[in-house]
């Protein structure tokens, strides 16, 4: 809730709306958080309405849930939803690095290789810090290929990882990623040719890398489990005499 800014009451549900979706893009909430109207606009410093209709909006983007009427909660994601981000992940995002590749100029490539040094120097240091400089860089491609509607969809489902890879870079050991193994130097060889094939292949290559992520959760289910105890066996009723 701290990380929440009070805001001006013009346009006070979509204001809402992008800092709760941004929260969630951050992992400022775990998976399985129960969020509470009545504090969020007290972190907020507004009404309880433009909160409730915020909510309501990201609900129906499946960024949030509702359960028992008006608990809110932030989804518990499973292997078959990470996929199915993923799959929509490595269609828009590989389209839209296409479009950059059209349209990216030398100053933009430039913010990008710059963006691309932060990520490699945070991955051995602070896997939490490598996860926002790697969004950043995805967030970047987008904004330079200037197509509104797949940046808002790939956009939500950032927001719905973003509570899972919280958990995941937490848990995870730190990584040391050397320049010449990662994938984004190929998505900025492309770039810089202006070759949108390569791009969308490399940037989709680079998507598809992240199912470690599904190899995560699939070791947790499965640890999860064996580690569950075994249901009580029942007892066999006993049989009534005939006299």
């Amino acid at each position: 809730m701290s990380k929440l800014q009070q805001i001006e009451k013009e346009n006070l549900s979509m204001r809402i709306y992008r800092q709760i979706r941004r929260a969630l893009i951050d992992g400022q909430y775990a998976p399985g958080e129960r969020l509470r109207i009545s504090e969020l606009a007290e972190a907020l410093g507004t009404s309880i309405t433009p909160v409730r209709e915020a909510i309501f909006r990201l609900v129906s983007e499946q960024a949030l849930e509702i359960k028992a009427a008006t608990a809110v909660y932030v989804p518990v994601l499973d292997p078959v939803k990470v996929r199915e981000i993923q799959l929509v992940r490595i269609h828009l995002e590989g389209a839209a690095a296409a479009q950059a590749a059209r349209r990216i100029t030398a100053a933009q490539l430039a913010e990008l290789e710059t963006l691309q040094a932060a990520f490699i120097d945070a991955a051995g240091k602070d896997p939490g810090l490598a996860s926002e400089r790697n969004r950043d860089f995805h967030f970047a491609i987008l904004e330079i290929a200037d197509m509104p509607v797949v940046e808002a969809i790939v956009e939500n489902m950032w927001a719905l990882m973003g509570p899972l890879l919280r958990i995941f870079h937490s848990t995870m050991p730190k990584r040391q990623i050397s320049g010449n193994e990662h994938r984004h130097y190929e998505v900025l060889a492309a770039l810089r040719a202006h070759d949108p094939e390569a791009a969308r292949k490399t940037l989709q290559e680079d998507i598809k890398w992240g199912s470690v992520l599904i190899d995560w959760l699939e070791a947790r289910g499965a640890e999860a489990q064996a580690a569950a105890p075994a249901p009580a066996a029942r007892r066999p009723r006993s049989k009534a005499k005939v006299g």
